[in-house]
């Protein structure tokens, strides 16, 4: 049951731990960066296919507690290389005429690697970088539990513009715009257009907060939509984020986020948050 929020959880944990590590910034030569993470997600109402907030059939509701980690090395100083893995704990519950069915699961999910490049840079205030990665599912399909993910494999581009303000009232900010397309290798897709943009404000020398939009598109040949979102392929979700940092020493911070999905299509109302430590060696 309920596969859209697993795909959505994904989105918003992999995004989230980027672009508070470093964003699109080139990691540097022979460098690593390593962030592990906790996140939460939760959902009791979805968005129908036309984009109206309701109540699923059965009052069915879902928590995912997911462990992530994140790393990153710098093969040179404009080339990186990038892995990205979750393992999700996830519950359900529906209720129908027989009665109150519960479902659990807990495994990794997807794997995501691949290689980052910094195109251009502009007085090495700003870089264009674009990243290409593939997917593939480390977990077999089980009908008695709920599904880790699509069970297939996929692949991704993303170009990324991130930089500093240095000029008017936004001197000493930072932004990251992304946009991608992923595409999962099955006859029903489905084809996912991503895109976030953040905006960060440092406090001082210790501490920052950054807000940010983005969310997704996916088109399917299959357009049904089901009270049960895990047929569910052709979607759409906006949501908005609020990240807050703290820097302890020149290699590590940690960071705390919070989301909630203020827009949708055949998508799961879902709000959270997550705790992600940036290890810089």
């Amino acid at each position: 049951m309920k596969r859209i929020y697993i795909i959505c959880l994904l989105l918003v944990i992999i995004g989230s731990a980027r672009q508070q590590a470093f964003a699109g910034w080139p990691i540097g030569k022979y460098r690593n960066i390593v962030v592990p993470s906790f996140n939460y997600y939760t959902s009791k109402d979805v968005y129908n296919s036309s984009g109206k907030k309701v109540k699923p059939a059965g009052n069915s509701s879902f928590t995912s507690y997911a462990y992530g980690l994140y790393v990153g090395y710098g093969i040179t100083r404009r080339l990186d290389l990038i892995v990205n893995v979750l393992a999700p704990d996830q519950n359900s519950q529906y209720t129908t005429a027989a009665g109150t069915t519960y479902q659990q699961s807990f495994g990794f999910g997807d794997i995501q690697a691949g290689l980052s490049y910094a195109l251009v840079n502009f007085d090495y205030k700003a870089y264009f970088s674009v990243q290409v990665s593939g997917i593939a599912p480390l977990y077999k399909h089980d009908d008695q539990l709920l599904d880790l993910g699509y069970g297939v494999f996929g692949s991704e581009v993303k170009f990324m513009y991130t930089g500093s303000f240095n000029k008017n009232f936004l001197k000493g900010c930072y932004f990251n715009v992304e946009a991608g397309y992923r595409r999962y290798f099955d006859t029903q897709g489905p084809n996912v257009i991503l895109y976030s943009a953040l905006l960060g404000v440092p406090i001082n020398k210790k501490n920052q907060v950054s807000f940010e939009i983005g969310g997704q598109n996916s088109s399917s040949s299959n357009k049904s939509f089901s009270q049960n979102l895990s047929v569910n392929r052709d979607f759409a979700f906006t949501k908005g984020a609020v990240n807050v940092g703290h820097t302890f020493t020149r290699r590590i911070s940690l960071f705390a986020s919070g989301f909630y999905t203020f827009m949708g299509r055949n998508a799961g109302v879902g709000y959270g948050g997550a705790l992600q430590a940036v290890l810089k060696i």
